[in-house]
């Protein structure tokens, strides 16, 4: 039988690693979602390419223990300390925020992408037809 979704609307966002050891849960919505595609990502995922969720830290909680490494001077990478699924990515600079692998959310189709980032990095043989904006290096914000 097939376990329903939560409803994002009603419940935030939750979800968890593979063997259930860390869980995690937001109550507000996500600052962004993006797939990044460069090398660091890819390489801290094992992955071709990392979509996740951004959110404010203040809304967010997790349980379980992680195991947490620094994958370049302005994030720390998390995964679970027991099955060793790549979780979140934490970025140093303000304001307080948290990346979180979409893969790892309970409703995953409830995070959809805005746009592709570090496309400049992107795996050769890997083709973007989903229409969204895509970035050559990183995506910045345009002022208002």
């Amino acid at each position: 039988m097939r376990r329903k979704a939560p409803d994002a609307r009603m419940d935030g966002f939750q979800g968890g690693c593979l063997c259930g050891q860390v869980r995690w849960r937001a109550w507000a919505a996500p600052l962004n979602v993006r797939v990044c595609h460069c090398g660091l990502c890819r390489r801290a995922t094992g992955a071709p390419f990392f979509a996740r969720a951004i959110f404010a830290l203040q809304a967010f909680e997790r349980t379980g223990e992680t195991t947490a490494w620094p994958s370049s001077r302005r994030i720390d990478r998390h995964a679970c300390a027991r099955c060793g699924t790549a979780m979140f990515a934490a970025p140093k600079d303000p304001p307080a925020r948290i990346g979180v692998a979409i893969a790892t959310c309970d409703a995953p189709d409830a995070l959809r992408p805005d746009c592709h980032i570090w496309v400049d990095d992107k795996l050769p043989w890997l083709s973007l037809a989903d229409g969204l904006p895509q970035y050559g290096q990183g995506f910045v914000a345009r002022s208002a």
